[in-house]
């Protein structure tokens, strides 16, 4: 069992190496924004970052591992915030739009890690980093389904699945707009505009081709891998990885406290997951464990 008081004492010692750390994501960024990832070596990242190899091996064991890392916070937290949009008390015709606005400000938010997503070729991505990708766009494209099926009902049967690929291929169209083409665009605008032209297509396009055969989910929803383990997991690295105000440190050691029970009280663990709802370390853990609630009481 995880000693969670050493876990909290451990932080103070970690802080100049995860300033290091960021300071190497931050110089990895840029380099593979501009260069590519294949053309960005291990030594043009510790050149930018004004550190030696040794350091960046501290920090990273391998430049794949340092990519993973890069993947992993941003797709984690854009997963959560669609969520978010997703499940919110919002109408769901609003809810459509804050998920287009939602991938535009994302985009506007960390556009360098939007360009090597962008124009990467995918031979230069390894298998692992690769089925990372298609894994998070799996949880997206679940939660756009579900989002779909709200809005308009028996009114998409049998063409969810291509309004569902028409919608990203809007998306990355217009995303590709915004990263390379140099304009101060209006992504209000444009997300209204989506909104538009998918409420067209809903309406008035009455061909399909895709049947759900064809276009299977394969990946488990998190719903299904979302185990004490994992939920442990994740806040052993939030407390490893910096320091946290008071109520959040004390939030997350209680959780890991709750997980452990044989039997984790569900009005313990909605409070815990209310209390770190808005804390932006804390996204992706509070995402996971709002599934493993409904995993756990599924009609609620």
């Amino acid at each position: 069992m995880t000693d969670w008081s050493s876990v909290k004492q451990v932080r103070g010692k970690e802080e100049s190496n995860m300033s290091k750390k960021q300071q190497i994501l931050e110089s990895a960024l840029q380099l593979f924004a501009e260069n590519g990832i294949e053309a960005t070596s291990v030594q043009h990242i510790t050149q930018e970052a004004g550190i030696s190899k040794g350091a960046f091996y501290l920090s990273f064991p391998s430049k794949e591992s340092l990519i993973k890392e890069i993947i992993d916070s941003f797709m984690k937290g854009f997963v959560a915030d669609i969520d978010r949009v997703v499940n919110s008390l919002q109408k769901p015709d609003e809810k459509l739009r804050l998920y287009f606005l939602a991938h535009l400000a994302l985009l506007e938010k960390h556009a360098d890690f939007a360009k090597i997503y962008a124009q990467e070729p995918m031979h230069a991505l390894n298998e692992e980093i690769l089925e990372k990708l298609i894994h998070y766009d799996t949880w997206i494209d679940r939660s756009l389904l579900s989002l779909l099926d709200e809005l308009y009902g028996e009114q998409l049967r049998g063409r969810r699945y291509d309004l569902l690929i028409s919608i990203k291929g809007f998306v990355r169209i217009y995303s590709q707009l915004v990263l390379f083409h140099p304009y101060p665009h209006d992504i209000e605008k444009i997300a209204e505009l989506l909104v538009e032209k998918t409420n067209v297509l809903a309406a008035y396009s009455t061909t399909a081709y895709l049947t759900e055969e064809m276009v299977e989910l394969p990946m488990p929803g998190p719903e299904e891998v979302t185990t004490e383990e994992k939920l442990l997991s994740v806040i052993a690295e939030l407390l490893e990885d910096g320091q946290h105000p008071p109520l959040m440190a004390e939030s997350f050691s209680l959780l890991a406290e709750e997980l452990q029970l044989e039997t984790p009280r569900r009005a313990i663990l909605h409070g815990l997951q209310a209390n770190i709802y808005d804390y932006a370390p804390a996204k992706w853990l509070s995402y996971l464990l709002k599934k493993y609630e409904q995993k756990k009481s599924p009609d609620n």
